[in-house]
């Protein structure tokens, strides 16, 4: 009975941690005069993808460099087809417009450099396909240059942003923030593990557990801070917690891990990236043809996952 309690346990912080989380956030945005769309990209964006960090940038110090590759893309897939998936069907997700001109085109941009990484380019066999050091430093620098560009952001938001007159201290939100962080990353963790040990105990194969529990642990934070962003009314929030955690999973997680030790490659992986590569497009087409994402698309969203895993594990 422990893993069920434990289970349902982690349900709560999840839930509570997000709850505190956007409240906190919310506020700080108050308080900093920037939009909540920056908050999205910043601070809800790096923390809700620690765990991708966590478990990255470990495999890589411990040379399982696979898993640091493939948690990134699952991950990102994960993010956009499950988290705005679930998100719409709760309330029409829409788009601010630099998240048409400038976000969405930037992760489309950098996606489609992580497949170059993986087109084996180099006349190499096959099975010395990699992420070297040197595009792993790319991809670092890259991601100075959108840490730069999110500075930008931040002068132009308190520039426009009219001050408020804010409801609670500054303190209490930063611990709000810290709080609900806290809950959800470890909430999370709770979940992998307890789920993990009740498919077990149901006889699930490792392949299944891992598809359906293990590997969609680490978007577990975004997937519920978005859905409570939603319900709040924070849909910017929610959509920067995506497109944040999207760009800082490919720029910073992937970096670090090939910095620290070259990624190597089966050829399989180029199908999955080319996915997460159509994804991105996907929802990119749909920030600038559609007003929002609704129910439908979110449906369909959460359809072509399903039969992704399906066709993953056939």
């Amino acid at each position: 009975m422990i893993p069920y309690v434990l289970l349902v346990v982690s349900f709560v912080l999840l839930a509570k941690g997000a709850d505190y989380f956007i409240e906190g956030t919310s506020n700080i945005a108050q308080f900093l005069r920037v939009s909540p769309l920056f908050i999205g990209l910043t601070i809800a964006a790096i923390g809700t993808s620690a765990p991708e960090a966590a478990v990255s940038i470990s495999a890589s110090l411990t040379g399982v460099n696979g898993i640091a590759f493939g948690n990134v893309v699952g991950s990102n897939i994960a993010n956009i087809c499950l988290a705005i998936g679930i998100a719409a069907l709760i309330k029409p997700i829409h788009f601010e417009g630099s998240t048409k001109k400038i976000e969405n085109p930037f992760m489309i941009f950098i996606t489609a450099l992580m497949l170059l990484f993986v087109l084996n380019l180099s006349g190499k066999a096959v099975s010395e396909i990699f992420v070297s050091r040197f595009e792993g430093i790319l991809l670092l620098t890259l991601f100075v240059c959108f840490i730069l560009y999110l500075f930008q952001m931040a002068k132009r938001d308190r520039r426009i942003q009219q001050p408020e007159e804010p409801e609670t201290s500054l303190l209490k939100n930063i611990i709000l923030t810290v709080v609900g962080t806290a809950g959800i990353a470890y909430g999370g963790h709770l979940a992998v593990q307890n789920a993990t040990k009740i498919a077990a105990m149901w006889g699930v194969s490792d392949k299944v557990i891992g598809m359906s529990v293990v590997a969609l642990g680490t978007s577990i934070p975004e997937i519920v801070t978005s859905i409570f962003a939603v319900i709040k009314g924070k849909v910017s929030i929610a959509v920067g917690n995506i497109v944040g955690s999207n760009i800082f999973n490919i720029l910073f997680v992937l970096g670090i891990a090939s910095t620290i030790k070259p990624i190597a490659l089966g050829p399989d992986v180029f199908i999955d990236v080319v996915f997460c590569l159509a994804v991105a497009v996907l929802f990119f087409i749909f920030s600038r043809v559609l007003k929002n994402i609704g129910r439908l698309q979110g449906i369909f969203l959460i359809a072509i996952y399903t039969v992704y895993i399906f066709l993953l594990y056939r």
